[in-house]
């Protein structure tokens, strides 16, 4: 009997780890861009409230940057704020879709919305305090003499020194709402997903009356959604069809492991006497497992579901 050794096993699960990471990291890259950008906004406002011209914030940033030109020095800023934005729910978004218990969560808007308050926080300790601290603080005369010249009137340096202090402290603030944004922005995106997988069933199964049972996974082998054919009777109990599904799952990814030598798998056939079974990739991240009548024309079904994969790279 063939053995596989580990490796292989390793390589598949390498391989699915990868593909569910950058994942996380697509939509967290869009969500830390839409919070990110709505945030501003709160900023355009603080700055109003302390007397300060819009765009003053990011003027600073760009100015320790290193630029000289107020006007330059606030795109700089701007688009500063929007890449760390979006490293940031690049790296959340990653971490979170890895971890099984915080997937759950961002699967629901409210426990979404309050696990990205807590690494707002985490981000406002361990990012804008200290380019507070170390950079802006220490920067204070240089930044008064540029806006001084820019904004053609005296910039007092304790002045700007007390409002930029204030920003910082209420910055908390805008960091909490930020990551409410975020939390709920990349819950929408996993459940807009999560709702076209659903779809996705229901066209599979109008492809051939013949299809009994659907299951779809993601590369982790969490099942995203299963069901039978209304009507179809069950050949196995609960127990039994989680063993096949572990089983059929189990030989794609030691099949996955031997992809880099032979290519990546394009589907599997198992045929018996009551049922066929198939496996085969679905999409960029998922795999399909279904099972049809014995007399099923699994070629043209396997065709079909091919043409329905060019609505799964969201």
């Amino acid at each position: 009997m063939l053995k596989y050794s580990p490796t292989v096993h390793q390589k598949a699960k390498s391989r699915n780890a990868l593909l569910v990471t950058l994942k996380g990291v697509k939509y967290g890259a869009f969500a830390g861009f839409i919070a990110s950008s709505l945030i501003s906004l709160a900023i355009a406002g603080a700055e109003l409230a302390f007397g300060l011209p819009i765009g003053t914030f990011y003027s600073v940033i760009g100015i320790i940057s290193g630029l000289n030109n107020v006007i330059n020095a606030s795109y700089l800023g701007f688009g500063l704020h929007l890449l760390v934005g979006i490293l940031c729910g690049m790296a959340i978004g990653a971490i979170g879709i890895r971890w099984e218990k915080i997937r759950s969560f961002m699967l629901v808007p409210y426990k979404s919305s309050l696990f990205g308050v807590g690494a707002g926080i985490v981000i406002w300790l361990i990012l804008f305090l200290p380019i507070t601290t170390l950079l802006i603080q220490p920067s204070i005369q240089r930044i008064v003499v540029i806006l001084a010249i820019a904004w053609q009137k005296p910039v007092l340096a304790d002045q700007l020194s007390n409002s930029i202090t204030n920003i910082a402290g209420i910055a908390i603030v805008f960091h909490l709402v930020w990551g409410a944004l975020f939390g709920f922005s990349i819950s929408s995106l996993l459940r807009i997903r999560v709702y076209k997988i659903k779809q996705h069933y229901k066209d599979i199964m109008d492809i051939d009356p013949n299809i009994r049972f659907i299951t779809i996974f993601d590369a982790n082998g969490n099942v995203l959604y299963t069901r039978h054919r209304q009507g179809v009777q069950n050949l196995l109990n609960k127990d039994e069809s989680k063993k096949s599904l572990e089983m059929a799952m189990n030989s794609w990814k030691i099949r996955e492991g031997l992809s880099d030598k032979i290519g990546r798998g394009m589907y599997v056939l198992a045929e018996y006497e009551k049922i066929k079974r198939l496996t085969m990739p679905f999409g960029d991240d998922l795999i399909l497992y279904l099972t049809t009548e014995v007399e099923a024309d699994h070629s043209n079904i396997y065709d079909r579901i091919r043409r329905l994969e060019a609505g799964l790279k969201y």
